[in-house]
């Protein structure tokens, strides 16, 4: 009886524990392996032989597929102790897989050796449990690296699948070395159309013509798909072999077949029949509007409607150099709009408009004119001193100081814009109190000129014995107005050779005249200021061997219309050297329409003259379907298109790059490839293509995410949406995510632009991250100025006197060295370093003198600091000499009342 429950107690417990096993398989299957792992590893120590081998595969996956590395591990002691004979493969693989996962360096694991003794049935189990839980590439490559040296291992690595998932982690990943491997070892025990697609490519990519063309035909015998097709066309032509890859391409698909049969015409001198194949217009374009008014405009003839549409910094150029009268809204350049305003006699309105063209920011060429005019202008007070002189005038007429203060009182009108009452007053003192000194006539002559008055104006301004520069400016504008152009002509020729006031108004108005007078062919004897004045001159004049000398220190836009001018004019005389600056200005266009327009006159002129290499080369798809591109790794396109960029040959560069792309999952790779694209956008000013580019960065993750909002800042600021740059820029939520080399630039502009909407926190907040990286020296000087005066300002004498010195470092320009010399003073005077102050404003003085405000200045805040000292002699010399300097301004005469004041002072004290 006793025996009976006991073989009854053993069975149930039998039958229990097999319930728990059948558990642990269902919980598997649904996909529920951590519940699976716990229901094994109660189990593990009871297993019978049957069950072991029943069940294992379902417990070493439910250990595995849940991480629970602990319970494997001890499974894996029970089946070495227990049934060592068993599955000796996966035992192996899972002892591999294990001490993968403890860190252990996979060579240390398995061997060569350990391989080999087994069947080709626990080979092949090996390997497939292996490919269950793929290793990293590196130990892949090691895996594959000593299958390779055995033809049964080789085989188990196929078998298993391993071979194939090795493949598909090199192809995605874009590691070459592995594919490398892959196919040397194992490239024809490939079976797949597309794996041995890959292993003739390979071929391809090692040069290896010959095996990759046997193969290829191989391939094409087996699989005769369009894809067989276009590689066996593709080797065809690599080794050669032309014509036969033309038979192939009879009647071409896509666009891919299409550009490879262009090759091979192209290869066998037929390029004729290449701009039908592939869809190219070779007719020859219409010139835009766009660029018609640009060329007239430089061959001097100034369209103004369409200019001040579509160029309006030329617009107001055409009318100061057409001796326009017009006065024109705000549009343009503030430089060159309050010159016309202050031509014209609109004063205050003048005044205003340079005041905010300082504010915007310098234009090299037209900056000391603004602050010249401005020095002027804003040195009387026009409202305070017109009260002033009305009440002296109408209340104290029998005083001394009546007949002293006409010509001031007039000034001040006429400044004020009171023109009839100024000339009233200024013929009063001519005639009745004789007063006709060169100052006087001046003023009349402007008052006539201001009242439309152009034949006194002549009279008074030729009446001047000494004619300063406004004068020999103006006259000429007023001779012109009466008809007299020869006159105005010879004054302006005059003029020119001294080299005087106002430049580029003056070369324009000669170049314009010239051309009027028909005497085009003087211009070549002058040298002009300005890039703008500089082709004009040479386009009226039709020197284009000017135009060439010019082009290569051209700003862009001048370079551009240079471009185009000696195109047109060698387009029937020598048509490649016309496609050589068409392909400059392809090259640099800012705009889709002047680069289609390059494009397709590249096309043309290739086309008739049987010269297709510019119209062909020039094509991004034409370089980008060139079959011995085809074969180069993406690493290699990448750096080709690099080489591009580094000459200036943006559309090449950007074809070989959109092919990269195409040809790489590699995340990372992709992100490098689409911020290049995006860099040569910007380049070009193709912002409408930047904004596309920038969308096919991958999203994956936060990194992803801030790259892309810092490439949106680059290119809104390029476009100058501010509003845009900026929001995309508190967008980044790590600098850390952004190009190394540009973080300390993003944070200098994000703290200029917090500095600007006067968010002080968050300005010195940044301003102190990027003086503590110690990486200055990346920014650029005019983010250094900025900061650092404004670091001054706001007591961070320490951060500021950082930024001012790397800035005195970056300035090459001899206004930006003053500039930066005179913070560097001032800082230094607020640290208490008086004497080094002083030394520092003196040097601007002494060794840039012409560099104005600065100079003066210098020399005023020196003079401050002399007094401060209580050294009150050395200050009245400086004080003396910037009133002889500012004479007849604001800055003159508060000089003038220091000298008054310290004058009283010595005399006191002495």
């Amino acid at each position: 009886m006793r025996a009976k429950i006991l073989l009854i107690s053993a069975f149930l417990t039998t039958a229990s524990y097999a319930a728990d096993l059948s558990f642990g398989v269902k919980l598997f299957k649904d996909g529920l392996y951590s519940l699976a792992s716990k229901t094994f590893s109660e189990n593990i120590e009871s297993l019978s032989p049957e069950s072991f081998k029943k069940y294992y595969k379902y417990i070493y996956l439910s250990f595995l597929k849940s991480g629970d590395f602990k319970n494997l591990k001890e499974f894996i002691r029970y089946w070495e102790k227990n049934f060592p004979r068993f599955h000796r493969g996966e035992l192996l693989s899972l002892k591999t897989l294990l001490g993968l996962k403890e860190g252990k360096p996979i060579e240390e694991l398995i061997k060569k050796d350990d391989l080999t003794p087994l069947s080709i049935k626990d080979k092949v189990a090996f390997f497939k449990t292996i490919a269950n839980f793929p290793p990293s590439s590196e130990e892949l490559y090691y895996l594959l690296s000593i299958a390779s040296k055995d033809i049964e291992l080789k085989g188990a690595v196929k078998e298993s699948g391993l071979l194939s998932l090795a493949l598909k982690k090199a192809t995605e990943e874009g590691n070459t070395s592995l594919a490398d491997l892959i196919f040397e070892a194992y490239g024809r025990w490939f079976e797949s159309p597309e794996e041995r697609i890959q292993f003739v490519k390979y071929l391809e990519r090692k040069k290896r013509f010959k095996d990759a063309l046997l193969e290829a035909e191989k391939l094409y015998k087996k699989y005769p798909s369009d894809r067989a097709r276009l590689e066996l066309a593709k080797v065809l032509y690599l080794n050669g072999k032309y014509k036969e890859a033309l038979k192939l391409l009879q009647n071409p698909k896509t666009e891919e077949e299409r550009y490879l049969k262009a090759w091979c015409y192209f290869k066998l001198g037929e390029a004729r029949k290449i701009p039908q194949l592939i869809g190219l217009n070779v007719s020859r374009p219409q010139t835009p509007e766009k660029i018609k008014v640009l060329l007239n405009f430089y061959k001097g003839k100034f369209e103004l409607k369409e200019l001040k549409k579509l160029y309006p910094e030329l617009y107001l150029k055409a009318l100061i150099f057409s001796f326009s009268t017009e006065i024109p809204e705000k549009v343009g350049s503030l430089h060159d709009l309050g010159y016309i305003y202050y031509e014209r006699g609109l004063y205050m309105r003048a005044l205003s408009t340079l005041e905010e063209a300082v504010q915007e920011g310098s234009e090299k060429l037209s900056m000391p004119r603004t602050l010249f005019l401005l020095g002027k202008l804003g040195s009387v007070n026009a409202d305070v001193v017109s009260t002033v002189y009305t009440e002296l005038m109408n209340s104290y007429q029998n005083t001394p100081y009546y007949a002293e203060a006409v010509v001031p009182a007039a000034k001040a009108y006429l400044l004020k814009g009171n023109t009839n009452l100024s000339l009233k007053l200024l013929k009063y003192a001519e005639s009745q109190l004789k007063k006709r000194s060169d100052e006087v006539k001046k003023l009349i002559a402007l008052a006539y000129r201001n009242s439309g008055n152009f034949r006194s104006s002549v009279k008074y301004f030729l009446s001047i014995k000494k004619k300063d520069g406004e004068v020999m400016t103006f006259l000429p504008f007023d001779l012109y107005q009466l008809g007299k152009k020869e006159a105005a002509y010879k004054l302006l020729k005059l003029y020119l050779k001294r080299k005087g006031l106002y430049p580029e108004v003056n070369e324009g108005r000669f170049i314009y005249l010239s051309k009027e007078l028909k005497k085009v062919k003087e211009l070549n004897k002058f040298r002009f200021s300005s890039p703008v004045t500089s082709l004009l001159a040479a386009a009226v004049s039709n020197n284009l061997k000017k135009i060439k000398e010019l082009l290569p220190s051209l700003p862009e836009r001048e370079k551009i219309a240079g471009a185009l001018l000696l195109a047109t004019a060698l387009e029937r005389k020598n048509p490649n050297r016309a496609m050589e600056y068409l392909t400059t200005v392809f090259n640099l266009s800012t705009d889709e329409n002047t680069s289609q327009y390059a494009k397709q006159f590249i096309n043309y002129l290739a086309f008739k003259s049987g010269n297709l290499e510019p119209l062909l080369f020039n094509d991004p798809k034409f370089i980008a379907y060139n079959p011995e591109n085809s074969i180069e790794t993406v690493d290699t396109l990448v750096s080709k298109a690099e080489d591009y960029v580094s000459v200036g040959e943006y559309g090449k560069a950007y074809g070989l790059l959109k092919l990269a792309l195409e040809r790489t999952s590699s995340q990372e790779l992709r992100k490098e490839i689409v911020k290049k694209l995006v860099y040569i956008d910007l380049k070009r000013r193709n912002y409408s293509r930047a904004l596309k580019d920038v969308k096919l960065l991958p999203l994956k993750n936060q990194s992803d995410k801030d790259l892309k909002n810092f490439l949106r800042f680059k290119i809104y600021l390029a476009m100058g949406k501010l509003v845009d740059a900026y929001s995309a820029a508190e967008s980044v939520k790590d600098i850390k995510n952004i190009p190394k080399e540009e973080r300390e630039t993003f944070i200098a502009k994000l703290a200029g632009y917090y500095k600007l909407t006067g968010d002080r926190e968050k300005a010195l907040e940044l301003l102190e991250k990027l003086v503590s990286s110690g990486n200055l020296s990346k920014l650029a000087y005019d983010d250094l100025i900025n900061l650092a005066i404004f670091a001054e300002k706001e007591g961070k004498l320490k951060e500021a006197n950082l930024l001012i010195n790397e800035a005195m470092k970056k300035a090459k320009r001899k206004e930006q060295k003053v500039e930066s010399l005179f913070w560097k003073a001032s800082l230094q005077a607020k640290m208490g370093n008086t004497s080094e102050a002083i030394l520092n404003y003196m040097k601007i003085a002494y060794e840039y003198p012409d560099v104005e405000p600065w100079a003066s200045t210098a020399i005023y805040r020196a003079a401050q600091l002399f007094e401060e000292k209580g050294d009150l002699k050395q200050a009245l010399k400086l004080y003396q000499k910037v009133v002889k300097l500012k004479r007849g301004t604001k800055e003159g005469e508060i000089a003038a009342e220091r000298v008054k004041s310290l004058l009283q002072r010595i005399g006191k004290e002495e």
